[in-house]
């Protein structure tokens, strides 16, 4: 995770930043400590940490900062200018802590938020703000089945606002995000796929974090909240409205790495 000491709406990226609102600062602090002591005192994760850079208030959101797989990290090439800064601030914290093989698609592609690991097989989006062509590389650079998934609608830029990795047999999704083809896929491998109403996933229900049996989601999905409950998980709704006035949440604001690295 990264403090959100620079976090703000200095541009305009996505169809959720507009200068015009700005973040409250106070607000967005409290509700990444809320989201932070979640983390590391209630559930009990250990949390590694990220220096904020200023003039780069989107940095807070780590999940774009890598994919992490074993100990092979794959760094993001940024699409928007407003972001590229951040790339050799992620390189030099894990080379900093023992991750020797790290590698930059030559294509467009944001990390975790554009790339989502079920079981054997990576979710890969596109075309907001990764490259497909990315999704070859990541292929053969980390030796996994990758699926890609066309995005269809530009307020979902990443995948991970629009489909959440929930346990080993389940994901989650909103279907209007996506074509008939991706849905396909999804459906064909996943046995129990989770349909987010539109409420819900406009509330950035889907940018949640799971670990199988505890899952963080946004306040604003509470038919999603109830479903998980239905289904046996520990559900911890979270307020995440200054972060997602700049198109984040739980899942925006934090980077798996827990499978990976020499020394974390």
């Amino acid at each position: 995770m990264c403090p959100p000491n620079h976090f703000d709406i200095e541009y305009e990226i996505n169809p959720w930043m507009h200068v015009d609102d700005p973040v409250s600062p106070e607000r967005a602090a409290a509700q990444w400590e809320g989201l932070y002591h979640l983390y590391t005192k209630v559930l009990g994760w250990q949390v590694a940490l990220i220096e904020p850079v200023p003039h780069l208030p989107d940095m807070v959101f780590t999940a774009n900062g890598a994919l992490v797989m074993g100990d092979r990290v794959a760094l993001p090439r940024f699409r928007q200018p407003e972001r590229q800064g951040e790339t050799e601030h992620f390189a030099a914290w894990f080379r900093d802590r023992g991750f020797k093989t790290c590698v930059q698609p030559r294509h467009d592609f944001e990390g975790e938020g554009d790339a989502l690991r079920w079981n054997d097989v990576l979710f890969a989006g596109y075309p907001w703000r990764s490259d497909k062509p990315a999704h070859a590389e990541l292929a053969q650079f980390f030796g996994v089945e990758v699926v890609s998934l066309q995005l269809t609608d530009a307020r979902f830029y990443h995948l991970d606002t629009a489909l959440t990795i929930v346990d080993e047999r389940t994901v989650a999704l909103y279907p209007p995000a996506f074509t008939e083809a991706s849905l396909e896929a999804v459906y064909r491998r996943v046995p129990r796929v989770v349909e987010a109403s539109e409420a819900d996933a406009l509330g950035y229900g889907l940018n949640a974090v799971s670990d199988g049996h505890h899952i963080v989601l946004s306040d604003r999905a509470p038919e999603l909240a109830a479903t998980y409950a239905a289904l046996g998980m520990t559900v911890h709704p979270m307020p995440i409205s200054e972060f997602q006035k700049s198109g984040g949440g739980m899942k925006c604001l934090t980077l798996d790495v827990r499978n990976g690295g020499a020394s974390r």
